[in-house]
């Protein structure tokens, strides 16, 4: 085997060993469900290295970084989206190693049936977070819309920081407090279920409150109205930006594309707003 093959052999070793470790790390803080889940993962994983530790003769280390910095991923993002951005790492591999069927003669079959094996194994694992994905996009979206819609309106009627913060503060907690409510009931209208419509509910409330915690602040940190504004839309594009990335991933989505859906709507109800913040003020001074 020439020397540049043997490293890219090497390289995909090291790969299934690091994440035969991470998904057993994993595992170890998952639910009972889902930690037999992981360790199957993991010994697919362990079984792709020794297989190219046949070809190679050698013993690889693993990638710490990589181990560390998913684990990391990992507590803030949870399992399923962890998983997924690394399977994404090896859909791109499992086309790769079609420059090595003829030099090592069924190794295509082999891993894209454990791909495919490991991908039916993901498919089974539950967080509670993914069952509520629905309510949270539907907070997200509500959230960023109306109250950025209400801060632009605002900055160009008003044209008062403390007074638009204020304004902003008291709307965005009446509307958590609606929408807490509404998705609690509808929710336990579809399911049946108290604890289930009460999650739901509960994760409701944390993203609302969180968009407006981020939104509001601004106006009560800078005290020229147009600093305020500019800073609330930059908290509003990396709020849409990590929040869609996230669906996307979790959901298999085309990320450009979500995002620009997403963006094109909250655009048309700011650019609305303003002019009803504008039309105000030309009437009412």
């Amino acid at each position: 085997m020439k020397d540049e093959s043997l490293k890219k052999i090497l390289q995909y070793q090291k790969n299934e060993i690091t994440e035969h470790i991470l998904y057993g790390a994993l595992a170890k803080r998952a639910t009972p469900e889902n930690q037999k889940v992981l360790k199957k993962i993991s010994e697919d994983e362990l079984r792709h290295y020794n297989f190219f530790k046949k070809i190679t003769g050698r013993d690889v280390s693993p990638s710490w970084f990589k181990i560390y910095f998913y684990r990391f991923v990992s507590r803030i993002f949870g399992f399923t989206f962890t998983i997924k951005m690394m399977d994404n790492g090896e859909l791109q591999a499992e086309h790769n190693y079609e420059e090595f069927e003829d030099k090592i003669p069924g190794i295509k079959k082999i891993i894209s049936d454990e791909v495919k094996h490991e991908r039916v194994l993901m498919e089974q694992i539950e967080e509670d977070v993914l069952k509520h994905m629905g309510s949270m996009v539907l907070a997200i979206n509500n959230s960023i819309q109306e109250i950025t819609g209400i801060v632009v309106g605002l900055t160009f009627a008003i044209a008062n920081t403390l007074m638009i913060g204020k304004t902003a503060l008291i709307s965005g907690l009446a509307a958590t407090l609606a929408m807490v409510a509404s998705e609690y009931l509808s929710q336990k209208a579809e399911s049946g279920q108290d604890s289930y419509a009460a999650k739901a509910a509960l994760y409701t409330g944390i993203v609302y409150i969180a968009v407006v915690i981020f939104l509001v602040s601004p106006f009560f940190i800078f005290s020229n109205h147009y600093v305020a504004l500019l800073s609330a839309i930059i908290a509003v594009v990396i709020i849409l930006s990590a929040f869609t990335f996230f669906m996307s991933v979790v959901k298999g989505l085309n990320y450009r594309k979500a995002l620009a859906e997403v963006s094109i709507i909250t655009a048309i109800v700011v650019s609305l707003s303003f002019m009803i913040g504008i039309g105000m003020k030309l009437i009412f001074g």
